[in-house]
Formats: C-alpha cells, structure tokens, sequence
C-alpha cells in the first residue's frame, strides 16, 4: 500500500531558539549569504506560485504543464528564512496563519476618527484568490501579489538587501512605482523599502504631479506588519515582456483547490 507524503507542518519565525536575536540582524546576516542561495532551486525549501493574468479562479483548476495554461502562472523556488526575514505576511503564512487572520484589524484602545483600519477597508475576496498554501509535504504558497511584473525585483531585494535593480527597473519604464508599492504593501515588507520608495516618489514623481497616489496616503511613515489596501486580485494585464527574472529558477507545479 503506498504511504502518502507527509504533509507539511508550519513553523514559527524566527524559532524560539533565535527569538531573542533581532530580525534587523538575522537579514544582515542572510544578506552576506544570499549569493550561496540566490538561483539555487536544489537548495530551496519552499514553492511560490504567483498567477500572473489575474484569472486564478479558472487557472488554479489546470495544470501548469497544460500548454494552454503555461503562462498563467509563475512559479518560484525559494527559500523560507530569507522571505519571512522580511516579508510579515509570508512569515504569518508560513507560520500556520490564515490570511484572514493577518488582516484582522485588532482592537486598540481609542479610536481616531480620522483612520480607519487597513483590514476594514479590504475588499471581499473570495477563498480562492486569497494567499494560502496548498496541500504538499513541503511549502508550497499560492501568492496572488498585486502586480506580477515586479514581484522578482522585491525577491532579489529580499535575499541581497539592495534596491539598485528596482531603481534602474524604474528608470526604464519595466514596471511602475504603484505597482512595486502595492506588491511592498501587499507583503508587509519591512521600512527600509518603503524609505527608498519614498524617496524615488518625491525625486521622480512629486515634481509632475500635485497629490500622492490613493494607493498609499500614509505609506512612507508606516510600518505595519499587513497591508491589505491593495487590489489583492491584482490587473488583467499581461507581464511586461521585458521583466527580468534575474535568473530565478521555475518549476512546474500543479494546483489544487
């Protein structure tokens, strides 16, 4: 009789061993060895799959190796320290949350009647499209970020510590500084991001425009764990052929609701 693969059993981040140690000094340290585990798939220890066409509720029904179906989905290997290092929500994930527990705003002891709650304000979203893992004896996270195109940019940034890329991704016109916030948003990234964000906005942006972009009103001074402000569901438009991918390797995966 065959014995099923044992499934996957979440862990907290950091372990209780390291919950003293700051994760500022964990990530510094995950920095200097990101080029022992950047591009390494034989060395990765969990799967993201990020839909890249904003159709998951059809899609998540097909196999990736369906020709019809190859590009409606992304898929990623990675590895879990480095991404709950620096994401919240991948942490809260990989950790046996929900995600309807990570957006839950929690009580506070006085209100201010000029702010209302991100999670409040998150639209509806139906189970399938919201980010969870899938039955398999290692992680395997469906990841329906906001805007597919940037997500390897904030991957790179998450192992290396380095904005450079974004930064000439952004010059270039490759992707869009709304669609790398709402993705920072998205995961929780931790401030240093958001201070870079900032200040590409005020030298780039600013200058043309006369108001910030609804999409972060309060963003730069913010570092909540969660933000769920986004469009979750992401864009029906198509990944910029010029996205660069920076060598991260794909396998193929198969979905199961």
């Amino acid at each position: 009789m065959m014995v099923s693969p044992k499934s996957f059993t979440p862990r907290p981040f950091p372990l209780p061993a390291l919950a003293d140690i700051p994760l500022e000094y964990i990530a510094q340290q995950l920095h200097d060895l990101a080029p022992l585990y950047w591009n390494r798939p034989e060395t990765a220890d969990c799967t993201i799959v990020v839909p890249i066409n904003g159709h998951s509720r059809s899609s998540s029904r097909h196999r990736a190796t369906d020709p019809s179906h190859v590009a409606s989905h992304l898929t990623l290997q990675l590895h879990t320290d480095y991404l709950c290092t620096k994401s919240s929500l991948l942490r809260g994930l990989f950790g046996g949350y929900s995600y309807l527990d990570l957006v839950k705003p929690e009580p506070k002891p006085s209100a201010s009647s000029s702010s209302t709650s991100r999670a409040s304000r998150c639209l509806p979203m139906p189970s399938s499209l919201q980010p969870h893992l899938l039955p398999s004896s290692r992680p395997v996270l469906f990841l329906p970020v906001p805007d597919p195109r940037s997500i390897h940019l904030l991957i790179h940034w998450i192992y290396f510590g380095k904005s450079d890329l974004i930064e000439t991704c952004l010059k270039e016109g490759v992707v869009d500084w709304e669609g790398v916030t709402r993705n920072v948003e998205y995961l929780g990234l931790t401030t240093d991001i958001k201070v870079f964000l900032g200040r590409w906005y005020d030298n780039w942006l600013l200058p043309n425009t006369h108001e910030r972009p609804v999409c972060c009103p309060q963003w730069f001074s913010d570092d909540s764990d969660v933000d769920s402000d986004s469009e979750l569901e992401g864009d029906d438009s198509e990944v910029d052929e010029r996205s660069p991918e920076y060598g991260l390797a794909e396998e193929e995966v198969e979905l199961s609701s």
